[in-house]
């Protein structure tokens, strides 16, 4: 990972990046909600507030006139209070660009520079939203819905990561050596299906690629009687299948980390057996 504070280092990173491919800013969409609900808070506060002043022959009010001081004047600190969390979370949410070679967040935290290659783990929250890191120890760096284009960028990334970080550990495979795979475990996976906290602190377990077998825990199985890996949105639940129609292993669709690169490597390495 190339991690930048400030402009320190920031040549050598954009040169290791490559060509700029798209860039990513804040959702306008998001914010045009959160002001349309501000607005919409504080204009029916305007309109009580002006009823005070019609009381009278053409609009009679018998209840104590300082309650509708209260409900104007506290709709429109519910629209100012509104207006002030949307333009926060808006704030406090990276830009993003995509190069050639890697991706580059800045924000309130500062930069954050991430070749592909060294991408390992891609998180992706199953109801919207992905979070990256280059390694274990490493922040995590979150894209949501308050990022324009949220779903292009998301899906660039995973498949940039396919692409550049699939082709260094497919060659690392072809020499011998095993690929290491990140997993939470589906309690947790289950837990950010519900409530999509931030919160990564969790223990992971090390699921084990080789060039002829996939190993997780104690158990393993043979690239070659990979059939098919299916993914069950209702009961949130990815199969692994095996020639014979058999279930070798189940597990939460999200608790793979990087769970398309895993798939797009053991297609490769089928391919490659015949």
């Amino acid at each position: 990972m190339i991690s930048t504070e400030k402009s320190t280092g920031c040549a050598s990173g954009a040169q290791a990046l490559g060509s700029l491919i798209a860039t990513y800013g804040k959702s306008r969409s998001f914010l045009f909600v959160g002001w349309f609900m501000a607005a919409l808070f504080a204009g029916v506060g305007l309109f009580v507030l002006w009823l005070t002043t019609r009381i009278g022959p053409t609009f009679k009010f018998t209840g104590d006139v300082s309650f509708l001081y209260t409900v104007g004047f506290g709709l429109l600190a519910l629209g100012a209070a509104i207006a002030l969390v949307f333009w926060r979370l808006a704030a406090s949410q990276p830009a993003f660009q995509l190069f050639d070679n890697g991706i580059r967040a800045t924000g309130p935290a500062g930069e954050n520079i991430i070749l592909y290659r060294d991408l390992e783990d891609l998180y992706s929250f199953f109801y919207g939203g992905i979070g990256y890191r280059a390694a274990p120890g490493a922040p995590w760096t979150f894209i949501g819905s308050r990022i324009h284009r949220f779903a292009e960028l998301s899906e660039r990334l995973s498949s940039l990561q396919i692409e550049h970080r699939g082709e260094a550990l497919y060659q690392q495979l072809r020499t011998g050596k095993p690929v290491v795979f990140r997993y939470f475990e589906d309690s947790v996976a289950q837990s950010k299906s519900m409530v999509a906290t931030r919160n990564m602190e969790f223990p992971t377990f090390d699921m084990i690629l080789s060039a002829d077998q996939l190993q997780i825990g104690q158990k393993s199985i043979d690239i070659a009687r990979i059939a098919d890996i299916k993914t069950n949105l209702w009961t949130e639940k990815s199969s692994i299948i095996d020639v014979d129609g058999k279930v070798f292993h189940k597990i939460h669709p999200s608790s793979i980390l990087s769970f398309a690169l895993l798939h797009a490597l053991i297609a490769r390495l089928q391919q490659a057996m015949r």
